[in-house]
């Protein structure tokens, strides 16, 4: 597990997503994507006006197939649709790990740790190309 401290005490405003969906496909669905909406792709939205486009994609790896990896990169203006509701943003980021949580070698799942406890999980899933994201109540 690796933080990512780009995002420590900045303060999420939102999350947008593009399609999306409820479930994965049954012949993909297991306990690594319970409860996550399926997407394709998502903004993170901070007060400070910058933006971070996530998506999932392959990361090459030689000799072996492509990883399922997770992209994220700074955006100029929000490009997606839907807003992903979360009662408690805006809220302060404490802190963003970034794993690899099925094994590809490569990051394919953050975990964005917010300040009342609560975690936002943005993950790859099956099939590749989907990513899911689930939030998770905290203590508060």
């Amino acid at each position: 597990m690796t933080e990512i401290f780009g995002f420590n005490r900045m303060c999420l405003v939102e999350i947008r997503v593009g399609k999306n969906h409820d479930k994965v496909h049954p012949a993909w669905q297991d306990d690594t994507n319970e409860g996550f909406l399926i997407c394709y792709d998502l903004n993170l939205v901070f007060d400070d006006q910058s933006i971070f486009l996530v998506q999932p994609c392959e990361v090459e790896i030689e000799g072996r197939y492509p990883s399922l990896g997770l992209s994220l990169k700074e955006i100029e203006a929000v490009n997606l649709p839907s807003i992903f509701k979360i009662f408690c943003l805006p809220m302060r980021v404490e802190a963003v790990l970034q794993t690899d949580c099925l094994g590809e070698d490569v990051i394919n799942q953050y975990i964005v740790a917010l300040e009342n406890g609560s975690k936002i999980v943005i993950r790859h899933v099956f099939p590749p190309m989907t990513m899911g994201i689930r939030f998770e109540h905290g203590n508060a």
